[in-house]
């Protein structure tokens, strides 16, 4: 396994090193299509605007290996350091050092996997490159497990809330800031929000005996024309993160019931969440294979896009998700080998 461990520790390297920001992903595609067509991989390859799909033609291609190619933008005090045990860089865990894994997977020809690149997790959810590629592994393959490779520190991380954004705006009335007696002030309720949302931002919940918070916060605020005038209006950005039990309709009506009182609400976008799925023989089989810990997915993944489609799936990959987006962004070289010899370990049964 020490050829593996140099590879991942290359592979992962040199993912880092090509940058692949939401909607800038062609060179790291060209990346992973010409490192399968020059390495040992004997499948095929599909590539379109979603990303790419390998895959054996002649297998049942039953289990699928899923990760997106995207990061958010690199830091300005990006750490990029020399470490022989860690691996530094913008998507060093979320979640390059999951797509080398995947990679070193197809290398080695396991003929039941299906791997899919995607692009465009980490933007809009509506141009997700899985929007494109979903209905092409409905059609053409039959998926009967998935493995979301986000960083999950080694965990097997199961379900994932659903989320919800809403613009709340808060009317006043706009004048002078000399007189504003004869304006509203709507900075001066947002107090009354305020306080709502930190006297109900987390709600805990067991779910097939995973503890999952139920999470509503503010994230933007947005308002005034001027220091000197009484702004007219003020928008919030309201973040709900709500359990898998319901759905996004339910959630959605929630928020604007909860939040009409204040001002008026839009809804901007929603997707649902996804069950943890125990009763699945699949992720039973996993869990039992890996040994690893079993934990709650505490936010949104795509693992909710296969849950729609009837897909058992499980989060699980390299990379500490709480080092995810940061500035000195960093993976343990032992825990993609890790992590690659459990989903090898799983794939052999």
């Amino acid at each position: 396994m020490w050829s593996s461990s140099l590879k991942l520790d290359k592979l992962t390297h040199e993912l880092i090193a090509i940058e692949s920001v939401t909607g800038d992903e062609n060179k790291i595609l060209d990346y992973i299509e010409q490192y399968l067509a020059s390495s040992e991989f004997s499948g095929e390859i599909i590539r379109n605007n979603g990303g790419i799909i390998a895959y054996h033609p002649s297998s049942s291609s039953s289990t699928a290996l899923v990760g997106h190619v995207d990061t958010v933008p690199i830091d300005n005090n990006q750490v990029f350091q020399e470490d022989l045990s860690k691996v530094y860089g913008r998507g060093s865990v979320d979640m390059k050092s999951g797509l080398a894994v995947m990679l070193e997977v197809l290398t080695n020809n396991f003929k039941d996997v299906v791997a899919v690149f995607y692009t465009a997790e980490e933007g809009p959810m509506v141009d997700n490159g899985l929007e494109i590629l979903m209905p092409i592994l409905n059609r053409d393959f039959n998926l009967e497990f998935a493995i979301i490779l986000e960083p999950t520190d080694g965990e097997v991380q199961l379900g994932c809330l659903g989320s919800v954004n809403a613009d709340l705006q808060i009317n006043g009335k706009s004048a002078h800031s000399a007189r504003p007696w004869m304006g509203e002030n709507p900075i001066l309720k947002m107090s009354e929000v305020i306080n709502f949302i930190q006297d109900n931002e987390i709600e805990e919940h067991t779910i097939d005996g995973l503890l999952f918070k139920q999470v509503i916060t503010a994230t933007t605020i947005s308002g005034g024309s001027a220091n000197n005038v009484i702004p007219s209006h003020l928008n919030l950005n309201i973040n709900f993160r709500f359990l898998p039990t319901q759905n996004e309709s339910e959630a959605a009506d929630f928020i604007t019931d909860t939040f009409s009182k204040y001002g008026d609400v839009d809804i901007k976008n929603s997707s649902n969440g996804a069950m943890p799925n125990l009763q699945s023989q699949y992720v039973k089989n996993f869990i039992k294979i890996t040994g690893a810990e079993v934990t709650p997915k505490q936010a949104w993944t795509d693992i909710a896009r296969f849950s729609q489609e009837n897909i058992p799936a499980v989060n699980f990959g390299p990379g500490n998700p709480l080092l995810a987006h940061s500035p000195d962004e960093f993976v343990n070289t032992s825990q993609i080998v890790e992590s690659y010899e459990s989903i090898v370990k799983y794939l052999k049964g």
